[in-house]
């Protein structure tokens, strides 16, 4: 028993001890039960409250949680676009016009699933790229065969030793 109950023991045992008059003893008997049926209905009412406020708290924890599991979902999808190990491309193959879906990471050139020719992989644009603008020092000194201009483009020039000769 709890110490709560063993005082109400002994609250009744002390209470039918000193009322010697049957009459008295069981009004007061009737009375305290009286006082504890109202106890017990606050603290029933209590427990009531109680129990609403940790369901009502539970459902919004539900909620909450059900939009955590949709933002942590929204996450993960842009966190893989993001982060994703591989580079997946669409590709229209130019010899049989197949569409096709391929991780292209790092490769300069790929099958076709269905024609299986090989397909070369531009990843500058179509632009051709020219190693040399013509403004480094190695143009100064000569780059290949001729200068390139500002725009990639190609012009000869007489051999610079003939050049150094004339001075």
């Amino acid at each position: 028993m709890t110490d709560f109950s063993k005082k109400f023991q002994e609250i009744i045992k002390d209470i039918e001890k000193n009322i010697t008059d049957e009459k008295q003893l069981e009004y007061v008997n009737k009375k305290i039960t009286e006082v504890s049926m109202l106890h017990l209905s606050v603290i029933d009412e209590l427990a009531d409250v109680i129990k609403n406020k940790i369901d009502n708290i539970e459902k919004k924890q539900n909620l909450i949680e059900a939009k955590v599991s949709k933002i942590e979902s929204s996450v993960t999808g842009i966190e893989n676009d993001i982060y994703d190990d591989g580079f997946e491309f669409e590709i229209i193959c130019p010899y049989c016009n197949t569409e096709f879906v391929a991780d292209v990471e790092s490769k300069n050139e790929i099958k076709c699933p269905e024609c299986q020719n090989t397909i070369e992989l531009d990843w500058n644009g179509g632009e051709e790229v020219n190693p040399c603008s013509g403004h480094c020092s190695s143009c100064r000194s000569r780059c290949g065969d001729g200068f390139f201009d500002e725009f990639g483009e190609e012009f000869g020039f007489e051999n610079q030793d003939d050049d150094d000769e004339d001075m």
